[in-house]
């Protein structure tokens, strides 16, 4: 090999030497790089992790706060609610028997103000508390057989009189397709439909009010597509007021509560029932001419020869839709003299009771808390039972359980008369074995059906 091919040889090899220490040099800085980098996203990961443990527990704090915060307002909404309605039932519970009484014309005149008066105030109390239930989530629908015909035909029967009275054109159309039986919740649709056309005679001065019920959508997989709808001829709520008169606390003008009343909530709570019904609510108005409300949802057909009881049952357990046979009535077409026992502890609702009773030709057994119950009931035998909630020493739902423990003879209807009045309530009523539910402030006709329904009840065993 020559002298310049071994030069070549080297200048080579030098070469490559040169470039595997560059190479080696670039993957050492390289290797440095990375594990500067990999120590970086380790600190940084770390960091991030210590970041999302502290965001997480920041947001379980608050989520217990919000829950807490929740409780806390179901609670005070519980209490408002009973500290509300137990000084109600006083007021309009008396005043009602007031009517009953002979009076001066003066006299009926201002008794019937009260009346009037403290049925408006417990308007306004419950629009606070039912919007209070939406918005803390607490609001529930119950699903049972109802007749869409007779709730439509009961808030007529409250309605029409008002019409009546301002001279109005009252119509109701029923479309003969409407199924006569639906499943749903029979109280809130009344509530709706109250609130719809209390407001359509409210703000018309001449003219109709309407309501009609139609099928929007045929049945299918046994659910039904319906229309309710409320017109009238009043006032009209102008366009841009449309939207707004949803919203909680808005009116169509600012002159509306003092011209006419209302807490402004109605049609919120409206809005909120519908969208729980799956439904929606809406409005075609014009400015001096009138205004329509029209519901819009799809209902679940009851099933066709199901005991309405047993359909109840198998949709959501509630309290019965009739009392169970206690065997009170004689062999004449007299009813044998009810033995009653009321428990109530709040000294105005007891007397209350106890008056409308011995109107009734009834001499009810008065007692304060449940214990006394339990021993009055191991004394004698009592066919009804009227037991508030709330007592003393033993409360009305564990005094129910005990009762529907003891091994009677005959157990007496116990019907819950409370101001205790949410879902819930009315579920642990039924959970405690209680037959029926009143709600203070009750009517004085509310006392009167479970006396009479009791005294209908068929051939049980004769009672001497």
């Amino acid at each position: 090999m020559t002298d310049d091919a071994l030069e070549r040889l080297e200048r080579r090899a030098q070469r490559e030497r040169l470039a595997r220490k560059r190479a080696e040099a670039m993957l050492e800085a390289r290797s440095r790089e990375l594990f500067v980098a990999n120590e970086t996203l380790m600190r940084l990961t770390a960091s991030l992790e210590q970041q999302v443990a502290a965001r997480t527990r920041e947001l379980e704090q608050a989520l217990q706060r919000a829950e807490t915060a929740t409780q806390a307002k179901t609670s005070f909404l519980a209490t408002m609610s009973h500290e509300l309605r137990t000084p109600m039932n006083g007021v309009l519970g008396m005043a009602q028997l007031l009517q009953d009484e002979p009076l001066s014309d003066l006299q009926r005149h201002c008794v019937g103000t009260i009346v009037s008066s403290g049925e408006l105030l417990l308007s306004l109390i419950d629009d606070v508390l039912d919007f209070s239930k939406v918005e803390a989530g607490r609001m529930q629908l119950e699903a049972l057989p109802y007749s869409p015909r007779a709730c439509i035909a009961a808030v007529s029967e409250l309605v029409r009189p008002l019409a009546d009275e301002k001279g109005l054109i009252y119509r109701v159309q029923i479309a003969p397709e409407v199924p006569d039986r639906l499943i749903g919740d029979d109280m809130r649709l009344r509530q709706i439909l109250l609130n719809l056309l209390s407001n359509a005679v409210k703000f018309t001065t001449a003219g109709h009010v309407e309501i009609s019920l139609s099928v929007q959508d045929e049945p299918a997989s046994g659910y039904i597509g319906l229309r309710l709808c409320v017109s009238d001829s009043g006032i009209g709520i102008a366009e841009e007021r449309q939207r707004a008169i949803f919203e909680p606390f808005e009116q169509a003008y600012v002159s509306t509560t003092r011209s006419f009343g209302g807490s402004g909530l109605g049609l919120a709570i409206v809005r909120r029932i519908a969208v729980l019904m799956d439904g929606q609510i809406g409005l075609q108005s014009t400015l001096g001419q009138g205004s329509e409300f029209c519901l819009t949802w799809r209902s679940r057909l009851a099933l066709p020869g199901n005991d309405a009881r047993q359909e109840a049952t198998a949709v959501r357990s509630t309290l019965p839709l009739a009392p169970a046979r206690l065997g009170v009535t004689s062999g004449s077409d007299h009813p044998v003299k009810l033995r009653v026992l009321v428990a109530e502890d709040n000294a105005v609702n007891s007397t209350l009771i106890r008056l409308v009773l011995e109107r009734e030709g009834i001499e009810p057994v008065m007692v304060v808390d449940g214990a006394q119950v339990l021993e009055q009931i191991q004394r004698q035998t009592f066919d009804l039972v009227f037991m508030d909630i709330q007592m003393p020493v033993m409360d009305g739902l564990t005094a129910t359980r005990r009762l529907r423990a003891l091994a009677l003879d005959q157990q007496p209807k116990v019907v819950a008369i409370t101001a205790n009045i949410f879902h819930e309530d009315r579920a642990a009523c039924l959970a405690a074995g209680m037959d029926d539910f009143l709600a203070k402030p009750f009517r004085l006709e509310d006392v009167r059906r479970v006396l009479a329904d009791l005294r209908r009840e068929p051939d049980a065993d004769q009672v001497a």
